[in-house]
């Protein structure tokens, strides 16, 4: 089966393409989790995210001077590389910031 779809104002055949592999394990995987981050939801595509792999994707630029709690509990950053997330977790991220 295919689908025609216009490609540099002409038509081009797209071929149908079933996955190999449609095991309930890629199912799993592929759901990922959502977390509520500062009052916002966020999906990420993976499921398996710890506290430091979380701000690698959020704030992969400037990581000194932040403050992290989960669900109201802040966690220490010599735990961030291996506390894990939970679906529906909800993350506070505070930054420290100059001025007065």
């Amino acid at each position: 089966m295919t689908s025609m779809v216009p490609f540099l104002g002409q038509l081009v055949a797209i071929p149908k393409v079933e996955p190999r592999f449609n095991t309930a394990l890629n199912q799993l995987n592929s759901k990922g989790m959502e977390l509520k981050i500062n009052n916002q939801n966020k999906h990420f595509a993976s499921s398996n995210l710890t506290v430091q792999a979380l701000l690698d994707l959020e704030i992969p630029e400037k990581q000194n001077g932040i403050a992290i709690a989960i669900n109201d509990t802040v966690i220490p950053k010599s735990n961030w590389n291996s506390h894990p997330l939970k679906e529906t977790d909800t993350v506070l991220i505070i930054s420290a910031t100059q001025g007065g």
